[in-house]
This record gives structure tokens, sequence and C-alpha cells, in this order.
């Protein structure tokens, strides 16, 4: 009977719980490659109107061909140091880009390039002696494609003169932008390296390109701004030089 009660009192021995299974986890099917999303075509880039010759040259003068071009111009007087030049400049890159965003729904969108600036003075008959700089005469341009017409140039100055607040609201210089178009012309060209002030040395090896070829230069020339010097040092500013033919 003793020996009963001692196995009456052992534990049951515990049930063996089964254990679950993990699943392995599935891959989920790929989908056909026509299916998969694909990242959108990057868009090229809206054509620069500029012709290339304006803005591609090399230290060594060389005589080039212009191609006949559209630009919006503004024309004044006096050193690029005046508030009137500063002025003319902010009034023609706010229209130039007004153009430019009213013609991108449609499709005619274009780049806006160089800031481009003809020079010349008031009764000079010879650049050996620099002339006075209240005699200074420029022409600010901003290349534009050839089918812009005269309407929308209008329209562009209408929306930037009269838009509420905006920074050419009300204004007389951009009232005065021009749409022009300038024949195709040969002129001398050379990069210049450097300073403003430096640049008579290479209108000296312009000039003497063009002694070269058996031509002479005008009174009269271009130049592009290929640098901003609010943000470049002057021996770093890069400006192509373009010097007019005699007539």
């Amino acid at each position: 009977m003793a020996r009963s009660r001692r196995a009456a009192r052992k534990p049951a021995a515990k049930a063996k719980v089964p254990v679950k299974a993990t699943p392995k986890r599935v891959a989920p099917p790929r989908r056909p490659a026509a299916a998969r999303k694909r990242a959108p075509a990057r868009t090229a880039p809206p054509a620069l109107p500029m012709p290339e010759p304006l803005y591609q040259a090399k230290p060594a003068a060389d005589l080039v061909e212009i191609p006949a071009r559209a630009a919006l111009s503004l024309e004044g007087a006096g050193g690029p140091e005046q508030e009137a030049f500063g002025r003319s400049v902010g009034a023609l890159y706010g229209v130039a880009y007004g153009l430019k965003f009213a013609r991108k729904p449609a499709g005619r969108d274009f780049r806006i390039g160089p800031l481009e600036g003809r020079w010349w003075a008031e009764g000079a008959e010879s650049r050996k002696v620099a002339p006075p700089r209240e005699t200074w005469r420029w022409r600010l341009r901003i290349a534009v494609p050839g089918d812009v017409s005269e309407a929308e140039v209008a329209g562009a100055i209408r929306a930037a003169t009269s838009r509420k607040g905006g920074k050419l609201e009300g204004s007389a210089d951009a009232a005065r932008v021009r749409l022009e178009r300038i024949p195709a012309e040969t002129m001398g060209r050379v990069l210049h390296v450097g300073p403003y002030a430096d640049e008579p040395a290479s209108f000296e090896k312009i000039r003497a390109a063009l002694a070269a070829a058996g031509r002479k230069g005008g009174l009269a020339h271009l130049e592009v701004y290929l640098s901003d010097p609010r943000r470049t040092r002057p021996e770093k500013l890069r400006t192509v030089l373009l010097l007019e033919l005699a007539a």
C-alpha cells in the first residue's frame, strides 16, 4: 500500500507541445520587364540661340563669320559703372526670361545665353586714342530664337512692366527693349582672359590677325561676357572680343 501511495504522488509527465514550423518566406514573383516602372527619360536642354562663333573662341586671334541672328537689345550711353547700365542689364534679362517662360508651354523654350555688348564712341575717328567715357555708346543684347516675333516681345514687356510688385513694374528701361535682327558679318575675334582694363592688348592681337588677312578693323566692337564679374576674380574673367571690320 505504501508503495502505491508514493506512486500516486508522482507528478504526471508534461505533454509535449508540438512546435509550429516557421513557414519559409517566399519572394513575390518578379513582374515582367515590360510591366516594371521605368524612370522618365531625361529631356534635352533647350537650345542656345546664340551662334557658336560668338562664344567659342581661343586666345589666338582669328577671322570669323557670324551668321544672321536675332536678339533682344537695349541701347544707352556712358561707362558700365553707371547706374543706367546696371538697370538696363536687369531690364534686358527680365524681358528675356519673361519671353522664355511664355514660349515654354508651346514647346518653344530656349536657353538664356551670355550677355553681349556692342560698344562704340560717338564721333570717334580712330581707336588709337581712348575716347572720353562720356562719348561711349553701347547696345546690350541677349540672343533669342530667329522665329521670335515683335508681338511676342511686346507681350513679354507688357507682362514684365505691369506685374504688381515685380522688379520691372513700371520700368521705363524694360519698355525700351527691342527685337533686333542682326545681319551676318565677318569679324576679328579673340578670347580675352583677364581684367576688362587689359582688353587693348587683345584688340592688338585681332588687328594683327586682320592685317595678315589683308583686312582692317573698324571703330565698333562686340564683347560677349562669359564670366559674371560679381563672382569671378578679375584675372579669371573670360570675354570674347569681336572687332567689326572697316567699311
